[in-house]
């Protein structure tokens, strides 16, 4: 008998359940199953687009043609040949910062301590004076031509007059609301293009422009969810229409992954993942988003626990993504879309890299592909013939590592508590298209799991595999 041994599943629970994994691998669907459906393709690299130094990027923004960065205390400018124009100074030199721009072209930049200005035609930078502005706001948004600002332990939010451009007339103390249904803390106010989301510590709730002359916001009828956001920059615009965080339901004590569309919200963290996200700390996790070859990614980074987890809204199915070989978590933190490229900062250092298709390596590391397969398994003892996996072969480099890049195998025989002995098989030096992997002398056993692992830089793309039982 011939059976496949690619599926869907997550280790969480237990791994005699399902023992499946995917790592910095995302799975592709066929509209019309040729020679398979589902295929296995390998997430983008990242190639160093600039460096500002130590300590990481604070926040970035697009405009236009001009990518707006905060590194240090510096606010910089910076075109699509990574030349950078510094632009202003912060008064504070470390943590995020949030920066939005309004319909009058002026950039607002919120650090927890101070408001900042930068007029992008006269290319001002100043810090906002106004006795009525919120400094200790941790974050900014912008809707409707008005700034956000969430006043920190309380419910309330003020907002700026309509497209502020003056750092000394820019609200009114009497310009202010209170999300109010739950008596919580609003932590952030986020913009989901038709509603504002006011996004609490035990509520969530969608307030909407109604223009009325006092205050041109009220709170949508219907639009509040009981559960409030876990942490404050897992919050990420997601697709065209929707908004991913990390969400937690504070009365029964977990916390998931949602996604907002409209006046709702959906569950996309699955009972798997749940139980594995559950053990790790959340309040700092961070995340982003972008898309790559069709699939729009939202990715989750848990900085305590070094772990790293990528939703595909095209398939709804999580992979773990990480860095190197070890299973670090991913580098990138804070994500931009610039001139139709994705790029996104590192959370380590100033470094900013740009995705690309088809590079295994992470600013010259290579980054290891493994995916984990079903449970083969039977009542009797089975013995295996052979195992063949069906990849795109002949895709090694031209020289050094990679230029006969090898795939690994590993087998449980033990519902995939551990693993034995590796086994190698060539994926074929570059052009050698007809290579094909292929493991025999498998053994007996009534139960398998397999362990795929590529870490040299070649192309990976898995078809599939199948195994062959006497």
């Amino acid at each position: 008998m011939r059976y496949p041994i690619f599926g869907i599943g997550l280790q969480g629970k237990s791994p005699n359940v399902t023992s499946q994994s995917r790592v910095n691998l995302y799975l592709d669907v066929q509209p019309q199953e040729d020679k398979t459906q589902t295929s296995l393709h390998a997430r983008p690299g990242l190639s160093l687009f600039k460096d500002l130094g130590a300590e990481p990027v604070r926040g970035m923004l697009v405009v236009g043609s001009l990518m707006y960065v905060v590194h240090k205390s510096s606010f910089y400018e910076i075109n699509n040949a990574g030349q950078e124009t510094s632009r202003g100074t912060l008064n504070t030199s470390s943590g995020r910062v949030t920066m939005v721009k309004n319909n009058a072209g002026v950039i607002a930049i919120q650090d927890g301590t101070n408001g900042y200005f930068y007029t992008i035609s006269s290319t001002t930078f100043a810090t906002v004076t106004d006795a009525d502005h919120i400094d200790t706001a941790v974050t900014v948004a912008y809707h409707d031509s008005f700034f956000f600002y969430p006043s920190p332990d309380s419910g309330k939010f003020f907002i700026s007059t309509a497209d502020a451009t003056s750092v000394s007339n820019m609200m009114s103390a009497l310009d202010f609301a209170t999300a109010e249904k739950s008596p919580d803390n609003l932590l952030r106010v986020f913009d989901n293009s038709t509603e504002v989301l006011m996004l609490g510590e035990e509520s969530i709730e969608l307030w909407t422009n109604t223009g009325a002359a006092d205050f041109p916001y009220e709170r949508v009828v219907g639009g509040v969810m009981e559960l409030g956001l876990e942490a404050l920059y897992s919050v990420a615009r997601f697709a065209e229409s929707s908004v991913c965080m990390l969400a937690a339901n504070r009365e029964q004590g977990q916390v998931k992954v949602i996604k907002i569309e409209g006046f709702r919200y959906v569950t996309i963290s699955t009972p798997e993942l749940e139980s594995i996200i559950n053990g790790y700390t959340t309040s700092n996790a961070t995340a982003l988003s972008y898309v790559h070859e069709g699939h729009p990614f939202y990715q989750i980074n848990f900085p305590t626990d070094n772990k790293s987890w990528l939703y595909d809204g095209l398939t709804s199915i999580w992979s773990e993504v990480s860095y190197g070989s070890a299973g670090a978590r991913h580098r990138g933190e804070i994500s931009i879309n610039f001139l139709g490229k994705s790029y996104v900062s590192d959370y380590e250092n100033g470094k900013i890299y740009q995705q690309i298709a088809g590079l295994m390596t992470d600013n010259d590391v290579p980054f290891a592909r493994e995916v984990q397969s079903r449970h083969i398994f039977d009542e009797k003892y089975v013995q295996l013939a052979r195992l063949w996996v069906d990849m795109e072969n002949g895709t090694g480099t031209a020289t050094g590592q990679g230029s006969d890049p090898q795939l690994m195998l590993t087998i449980s025989k033990d519902g995939g508590h551990s693993f034995g002995s590796e086994r190698t098989a060539s994926m074929g030096k570059i052009g050698e298209y007809k290579e094909r992997c292929v493991y025999r002398r498998l053994g007996r056993s009534y139960t398998w799991t397999f362990r795929l692992r590529v870490t040299d830089p070649a192309k990976t793309v898995f078809v599939g595999a199948w195994v062959n039982a006497i």
